[in-house]
Protein backbone atom coordinates (compact mmCIF):
# COMPACT_ATOMS: atom_id res chain seq x y z
CA UNK A 1 0.00 0.00 0.00
CA UNK A 2 2.79 2.24 0.83
CA UNK A 3 4.25 1.94 -2.56
CA UNK A 4 1.03 2.76 -4.27
CA UNK A 5 0.33 5.61 -1.85
CA UNK A 6 3.96 6.80 -2.97
CA UNK A 7 3.33 6.63 -6.65
CA UNK A 8 0.38 8.92 -6.22
CA UNK A 9 2.26 11.35 -4.35
CA UNK A 10 4.72 11.56 -7.27
CA UNK A 11 1.83 11.79 -9.88
CA UNK A 12 0.53 14.76 -7.63
CA UNK A 13 3.77 16.84 -7.05
CA UNK A 14 4.75 16.14 -10.95
CA UNK A 15 0.92 17.66 -11.77
CA UNK A 16 1.54 20.66 -9.82
CA UNK A 17 5.30 21.25 -10.89
CA UNK A 18 3.68 21.09 -14.38
CA UNK A 19 1.26 23.59 -13.52
CA UNK A 20 3.67 26.06 -11.96
CA UNK A 21 6.27 25.53 -14.31
CA UNK A 22 4.86 24.96 -17.62
CA UNK A 23 3.39 28.28 -19.02
CA UNK A 24 6.75 29.89 -17.64
CA UNK A 25 8.93 26.98 -19.85
CA UNK A 26 6.70 27.47 -22.63
CA UNK A 27 7.39 31.73 -22.44
CA UNK A 28 10.95 31.16 -21.71
CA UNK A 29 11.37 29.21 -24.73
CA UNK A 30 9.52 30.90 -27.21
CA UNK A 31 10.22 31.69 -30.07
CA UNK A 32 11.05 28.35 -31.58
CA UNK A 33 10.13 28.99 -35.00
CA UNK A 34 9.44 31.53 -37.63
CA UNK A 35 6.69 34.56 -36.63
CA UNK A 36 4.29 36.36 -39.15
CA UNK A 37 3.24 39.59 -38.74
CA UNK A 38 -0.62 40.01 -40.38
CA UNK A 39 -0.01 43.21 -42.06
CA UNK A 40 -3.77 45.21 -42.62
CA UNK A 41 -2.44 47.52 -45.50
CA UNK A 42 -1.29 46.67 -49.00
CA UNK A 43 2.64 45.77 -49.95
CA UNK A 44 4.64 49.50 -50.66
CA UNK A 45 2.17 51.52 -48.44
CA UNK A 46 2.73 53.67 -45.73
CA UNK A 47 2.07 51.29 -42.88
CA UNK A 48 3.68 48.24 -44.71
CA UNK A 49 6.87 50.34 -44.90
CA UNK A 50 7.29 50.94 -41.47
CA UNK A 51 6.49 47.46 -40.30
CA UNK A 52 9.28 46.14 -42.45
CA UNK A 53 11.77 48.67 -40.61
CA UNK A 54 10.76 47.63 -37.21
CA UNK A 55 9.91 44.02 -37.91
CA UNK A 56 14.33 44.15 -39.69
CA UNK A 57 15.19 44.53 -35.22
CA UNK A 58 12.58 42.89 -34.20
CA UNK A 59 13.54 39.53 -35.48
CA UNK A 60 17.04 40.23 -34.13
CA UNK A 61 15.56 40.49 -30.66
CA UNK A 62 13.26 37.52 -31.22
CA UNK A 63 16.15 35.47 -32.84
CA UNK A 64 13.47 34.15 -35.15
CA UNK A 65 12.53 34.90 -38.50
CA UNK A 66 9.62 37.48 -38.31
CA UNK A 67 7.79 37.16 -41.92
CA UNK A 68 5.08 39.77 -42.80
CA UNK A 69 1.98 38.84 -44.61
CA UNK A 70 0.05 41.61 -46.34
CA UNK A 71 -3.73 41.50 -45.99
CA UNK A 72 -5.39 44.58 -47.07
CA UNK A 73 -8.68 45.37 -47.07
CA UNK A 74 -11.64 46.81 -45.58
CA UNK A 75 -9.45 49.81 -44.25
CA UNK A 76 -7.07 47.45 -42.21
CA UNK A 77 -10.00 45.43 -40.92
CA UNK A 78 -10.23 42.36 -43.09
CA UNK A 79 -6.92 41.63 -40.88
CA UNK A 80 -8.77 41.21 -38.21
CA UNK A 81 -10.96 38.59 -39.03
CA UNK A 82 -8.62 35.88 -39.50
CA UNK A 83 -8.31 36.10 -35.33
CA UNK A 84 -10.65 33.24 -35.65
CA UNK A 85 -8.03 31.24 -37.29
CA UNK A 86 -5.17 31.61 -35.67
CA UNK A 87 -3.61 29.54 -32.72
CA UNK A 88 -2.86 32.01 -29.67
CA UNK A 89 0.53 30.94 -29.73
CA UNK A 90 2.60 34.34 -30.13
CA UNK A 91 3.56 33.30 -33.92
CA UNK A 92 0.56 35.27 -35.33
CA UNK A 93 0.95 39.16 -34.98
CA UNK A 94 -2.01 41.67 -35.85
CA UNK A 95 -0.90 44.83 -37.25
CA UNK A 96 -3.34 47.40 -38.08
CA UNK A 97 -4.86 50.79 -36.72
CA UNK A 98 -6.29 50.91 -33.45
CA UNK A 99 -9.66 52.37 -35.24
CA UNK A 100 -9.81 49.41 -36.49
CA UNK A 101 -10.95 47.98 -32.84
CA UNK A 102 -12.42 51.10 -31.86
CA UNK A 103 -14.49 52.51 -34.41
CA UNK A 104 -14.80 50.05 -36.81
CA UNK A 105 -17.24 47.72 -35.31
CA UNK A 106 -19.94 50.87 -34.64
CA UNK A 107 -19.66 51.20 -38.41
CA UNK A 108 -20.76 48.16 -39.88
CA UNK A 109 -20.77 44.07 -38.82
CA UNK A 110 -17.12 42.75 -38.30
CA UNK A 111 -16.30 39.02 -37.51
CA UNK A 112 -14.78 39.60 -34.31
CA UNK A 113 -15.38 41.57 -30.73
CA UNK A 114 -12.37 44.03 -30.18
CA UNK A 115 -13.36 43.90 -25.93
CA UNK A 116 -12.66 40.11 -26.24
CA UNK A 117 -10.83 38.43 -28.71
CA UNK A 118 -7.55 40.38 -28.64
CA UNK A 119 -4.22 41.22 -26.48
CA UNK A 120 -2.76 44.19 -27.40
CA UNK A 121 0.80 43.93 -26.77
CA UNK A 122 1.89 47.63 -28.36
CA UNK A 123 2.09 51.10 -30.20
CA UNK A 124 4.71 52.71 -32.10
CA UNK A 125 3.04 56.03 -33.85
CA UNK A 126 -0.35 57.94 -34.33
CA UNK A 127 -1.76 58.90 -37.63
CA UNK A 128 -2.10 62.30 -39.09
CA UNK A 129 -5.25 62.87 -40.67
CA UNK A 130 -6.37 65.42 -42.78
CA UNK A 131 -8.43 66.56 -45.94
CA UNK A 132 -6.62 67.00 -48.93
CA UNK A 133 -7.24 67.87 -52.46
CA UNK A 134 -5.84 69.45 -55.74
CA UNK A 135 -4.73 72.91 -56.60
CA UNK A 136 -7.29 72.95 -59.73
CA UNK A 137 -10.59 72.05 -57.54
CA UNK A 138 -12.55 75.51 -58.17
CA UNK A 139 -12.50 76.72 -54.33
CA UNK A 140 -9.39 77.83 -52.44
CA UNK A 141 -9.99 76.76 -48.73
CA UNK A 142 -12.32 74.23 -46.32
CA UNK A 143 -14.51 76.68 -45.89
CA UNK A 144 -14.69 77.69 -49.63
CA UNK A 145 -14.83 73.75 -50.22
CA UNK A 146 -18.01 72.95 -48.28
CA UNK A 147 -19.59 76.18 -49.70
CA UNK A 148 -19.32 74.37 -52.89
CA UNK A 149 -20.20 71.01 -52.63
CA UNK A 150 -23.34 72.42 -50.97
CA UNK A 151 -24.33 73.90 -53.92
CA UNK A 152 -23.41 71.14 -56.17
CA UNK A 153 -25.04 68.18 -54.29
CA UNK A 154 -24.04 64.86 -55.56
CA UNK A 155 -21.13 66.26 -57.93
CA UNK A 156 -18.09 65.71 -55.44
CA UNK A 157 -16.27 62.60 -54.69
CA UNK A 158 -14.04 61.86 -52.02
CA UNK A 159 -11.59 58.89 -51.80
CA UNK A 160 -10.75 57.27 -48.65
CA UNK A 161 -8.58 54.19 -47.41
CA UNK A 162 -11.77 52.13 -47.07
CA UNK A 163 -14.70 52.17 -45.78
CA UNK A 164 -14.99 52.32 -42.05
CA UNK A 165 -11.94 53.70 -41.58
CA UNK A 166 -11.28 57.05 -39.62
CA UNK A 167 -11.05 59.02 -42.88
CA UNK A 168 -14.15 57.23 -43.76
CA UNK A 169 -16.17 58.44 -40.41
CA UNK A 170 -14.96 61.93 -40.52
CA UNK A 171 -16.45 62.58 -44.08
CA UNK A 172 -19.46 61.30 -43.14
CA UNK A 173 -19.52 63.12 -39.57
CA UNK A 174 -18.90 66.20 -41.17
CA UNK A 175 -21.30 65.62 -44.62
CA UNK A 176 -24.31 65.23 -41.63
CA UNK A 177 -23.07 68.44 -39.55
CA UNK A 178 -22.89 70.02 -43.15
CA UNK A 179 -25.63 68.51 -44.61
CA UNK A 180 -23.76 67.71 -47.73
CA UNK A 181 -24.22 65.12 -50.71
CA UNK A 182 -21.17 63.68 -51.62
CA UNK A 183 -20.02 60.65 -53.01
CA UNK A 184 -17.50 58.35 -51.00
CA UNK A 185 -14.88 55.96 -53.76
CA UNK A 186 -13.20 53.54 -51.00
CA UNK A 187 -10.29 51.83 -52.08
CA UNK A 188 -7.97 49.17 -50.14
CA UNK A 189 -5.30 51.26 -49.09
CA UNK A 190 -4.12 54.92 -49.31
CA UNK A 191 -1.65 54.75 -52.24
CA UNK A 192 -4.63 53.73 -54.87
CA UNK A 193 -6.41 56.31 -53.14
CA UNK A 194 -4.37 59.57 -53.41
CA UNK A 195 -3.57 57.74 -57.13
CA UNK A 196 -7.67 58.50 -57.79
CA UNK A 197 -7.37 62.14 -56.84
CA UNK A 198 -4.17 62.66 -58.58
CA UNK A 199 -5.58 61.10 -61.30
CA UNK A 200 -8.78 63.39 -61.13
CA UNK A 201 -11.08 60.45 -60.47
CA UNK A 202 -12.28 62.13 -57.19
CA UNK A 203 -11.96 65.75 -56.25
CA UNK A 204 -10.88 65.28 -52.45
CA UNK A 205 -9.04 62.40 -50.13
CA UNK A 206 -9.55 62.44 -46.60
CA UNK A 207 -6.04 60.65 -45.91
CA UNK A 208 -3.84 59.94 -43.50
CA UNK A 209 -0.69 62.02 -43.94
CA UNK A 210 2.23 60.02 -45.52
CA UNK A 211 3.53 59.93 -49.36
CA UNK A 212 1.51 63.69 -50.25
CA UNK A 213 3.97 65.98 -47.99
CA UNK A 214 5.97 66.66 -51.35
CA UNK A 215 3.06 67.29 -53.45
CA UNK A 216 1.63 69.44 -51.29
CA UNK A 217 4.83 71.60 -50.86
CA UNK A 218 5.04 71.56 -54.68
CA UNK A 219 1.66 72.84 -54.79
CA UNK A 220 0.11 70.09 -56.85
CA UNK A 221 -2.21 69.25 -53.48
CA UNK A 222 -3.69 70.97 -51.25
CA UNK A 223 -3.97 70.91 -47.40
CA UNK A 224 -7.25 71.79 -46.62
CA UNK A 225 -7.83 71.08 -42.68
CA UNK A 226 -6.62 68.58 -39.99
CA UNK A 227 -9.36 66.18 -39.04
CA UNK A 228 -6.89 65.35 -35.81
CA UNK A 229 -7.75 67.08 -32.50
CA UNK A 230 -4.36 68.56 -32.86
CA UNK A 231 -2.85 70.54 -35.50
CA UNK A 232 -0.46 68.78 -38.19
CA UNK A 233 3.23 69.07 -36.77
CA UNK A 234 4.25 69.50 -41.12
CA UNK A 235 1.27 71.69 -42.02
CA UNK A 236 0.69 73.57 -38.55
CA UNK A 237 -0.86 76.50 -40.01
CA UNK A 238 -3.97 75.10 -40.95
CA UNK A 239 -6.81 74.44 -38.87
CA UNK A 240 -8.47 71.29 -37.20
CA UNK A 241 -12.05 70.19 -37.34
CA UNK A 242 -12.40 71.16 -33.72
CA UNK A 243 -10.96 74.80 -34.62
CA UNK A 244 -13.83 75.05 -37.05
CA UNK A 245 -16.87 74.56 -34.74
CA UNK A 246 -17.34 70.50 -34.65
CA UNK A 247 -17.31 68.33 -31.56
CA UNK A 248 -15.75 65.57 -33.31
CA UNK A 249 -12.06 64.45 -34.26
CA UNK A 250 -10.19 60.89 -35.18
CA UNK A 251 -7.39 59.50 -33.75
CA UNK A 252 -5.95 56.42 -34.50
CA UNK A 253 -2.33 54.80 -33.34
CA UNK A 254 -0.40 51.82 -35.24
CA UNK A 255 -1.17 48.75 -33.10
CA UNK A 256 0.04 45.35 -32.78
CA UNK A 257 -2.08 42.66 -31.28
CA UNK A 258 -2.42 39.06 -30.87
CA UNK A 259 -5.21 36.78 -30.36
CA UNK A 260 -6.35 36.95 -26.39
CA UNK A 261 -6.01 33.92 -25.21
CA UNK A 262 -2.21 33.57 -26.18
CA UNK A 263 0.16 33.05 -22.47
CA UNK A 264 1.01 36.16 -20.95
CA UNK A 265 4.47 35.11 -20.38
CA UNK A 266 4.44 35.43 -24.10
CA UNK A 267 2.41 38.35 -24.52
CA UNK A 268 5.17 40.13 -22.46
CA UNK A 269 7.98 39.14 -24.40
CA UNK A 270 6.80 39.97 -27.84
CA UNK A 271 5.51 43.50 -25.96
CA UNK A 272 9.24 44.20 -24.52
CA UNK A 273 10.42 42.87 -28.25
CA UNK A 274 8.43 45.73 -29.85
CA UNK A 275 9.11 48.53 -27.67
CA UNK A 276 12.58 47.96 -28.22
CA UNK A 277 12.54 47.41 -31.92
CA UNK A 278 10.73 51.02 -32.07
CA UNK A 279 13.69 52.36 -30.52
CA UNK A 280 15.90 51.60 -33.30
CA UNK A 281 17.21 54.35 -35.82
CA UNK A 282 16.40 52.55 -38.85
CA UNK A 283 12.89 52.13 -37.89
CA UNK A 284 12.61 55.59 -36.47
CA UNK A 285 13.96 57.24 -39.25
CA UNK A 286 11.18 55.52 -41.39
CA UNK A 287 8.28 56.32 -39.49
CA UNK A 288 9.76 59.90 -39.33
CA UNK A 289 10.26 59.91 -43.35
CA UNK A 290 6.11 58.51 -43.54
CA UNK A 291 5.08 61.90 -41.22
CA UNK A 292 3.47 60.00 -38.39
CA UNK A 293 3.95 61.17 -34.66
CA UNK A 294 6.36 59.02 -32.46
CA UNK A 295 4.34 57.97 -29.46
CA UNK A 296 5.54 54.43 -28.66
CA UNK A 297 2.73 52.82 -26.03
CA UNK A 298 2.76 49.58 -24.04
CA UNK A 299 0.20 46.74 -23.91
CA UNK A 300 -1.78 48.22 -20.74
CA UNK A 301 -1.58 51.86 -21.78
CA UNK A 302 -2.89 50.92 -25.42
CA UNK A 303 -5.90 48.49 -24.35
CA UNK A 304 -7.34 51.68 -22.13
CA UNK A 305 -7.06 53.67 -25.10
CA UNK A 306 -8.93 51.77 -27.64
CA UNK A 307 -11.39 50.65 -24.58
CA UNK A 308 -12.25 54.22 -24.40
CA UNK A 309 -11.98 55.56 -27.58
CA UNK A 310 -14.29 52.35 -28.49
CA UNK A 311 -16.90 53.69 -25.74
CA UNK A 312 -16.61 57.40 -26.80
CA UNK A 313 -17.47 56.45 -30.79
CA UNK A 314 -20.16 54.31 -30.11
CA UNK A 315 -21.64 56.95 -27.82
CA UNK A 316 -21.03 59.14 -30.82
CA UNK A 317 -22.42 57.65 -33.67
CA UNK A 318 -25.53 56.03 -31.69
CA UNK A 319 -26.20 60.07 -30.89
CA UNK A 320 -25.85 60.68 -34.88
CA UNK A 321 -27.57 57.63 -35.90
CA UNK A 322 -24.89 56.70 -38.19
CA UNK A 323 -23.07 53.10 -38.81
CA UNK A 324 -25.07 49.94 -37.36
CA UNK A 325 -26.91 52.40 -35.91
CA UNK A 326 -28.55 54.27 -38.89
CA UNK A 327 -32.05 54.37 -38.33
CA UNK A 328 -33.49 52.25 -41.57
Amino acid sequence: MMGVQAVRMKMVLFLVAVSILGPSTVGASFPEKPVQVLVGWPVGSQNDMIDRAITQNLQKILKQPVIIQNLPGGGGALVLGRIKTEKPDGYSLFQTGTAMYSRTPHLRSVPYDPLKDFAYLAQHAMFQFCILDRADNPWKNYDEMIAYVKKNPNKVKYSTSGVGTSMHLIMEYIGMRENLKWIHVPFTGGTEAVAALMGEHVHLYSASLGTEVDQIRSGRLRFLISTNPKRNTIFPDFPTVLEKGYDFSVISGACWAVPAATPKEIQQKLENALLESFKDPVAVEVINKWYMVIEPMGGEALQKMIFKDYQINGELMKHLGLGIYKKK
